[in-house]
Parts: C-alpha cells; structure tokens; sequence
C-alpha cells in the first residue's frame, strides 16, 4: 500500500536543507514536520509547498532551493511572527 506523500512533487524520503531562524540541519520531508514548534513548522511546511509546486511542471525550470520571510501566527500569543526560512534539495 501507498503511503500518502506530505508535499505535492516531493518524495516523503527526500532529503532537504532547512535554515530556519538561524538553525540549519539536515532531515527529509517527512521529518520537516516533526518540528518542535509550531509555527517554525508552519513556516518550513508552507516554504516546501512553494518548491514542490517549483518541481510539479507549472515553471519551466526546475526549482531546487528557495528561502524567504514567512510571517506567522503564534498560538500562544495570537500574533504575527516572521520566521525566516531557507530550503534546499540536497
């Protein structure tokens, strides 16, 4: 049985690059969100979404990497937060 892929264009068990808020490490895109906070995971997950959509055929060119500013509502405290996010295929 198929298991159900997390992204849109990307394999459960590609490894990625993640540079989010400073801290970088090595996991796959299943491991992207297993992220200890809430809305650093929310941020990587919607940063993802933006590169498999790169990897699906709607741009010419294949899309390996993108990083931006993602902004983010924390849930504790119900505000925006920007989370700085950089994601690369390895």
């Amino acid at each position: 049985m198929r298991t159900k892929r997390f992204v849109q264009g990307l394999n459960n068990n590609q490894r990625i690059r993640v540079i989010c808020d400073g801290v970088g490490f090595v996991t796959t895109v299943a491991g992207a969100f297993d992220m200890p906070l809430t809305h650093q995971r929310i941020a990587v997950t919607s940063t993802l979404v933006s590169l498999g959509l790169g990897q699906t055929g709607v741009t010419k060119t294949k899309i390996t990497g993108i990083g931006r500013r993602q902004q983010v509502y924390n849930v504790d405290a119900n505000n925006s937060v920007l989370v700085d996010v950089q994601v690369d295929l390895v």
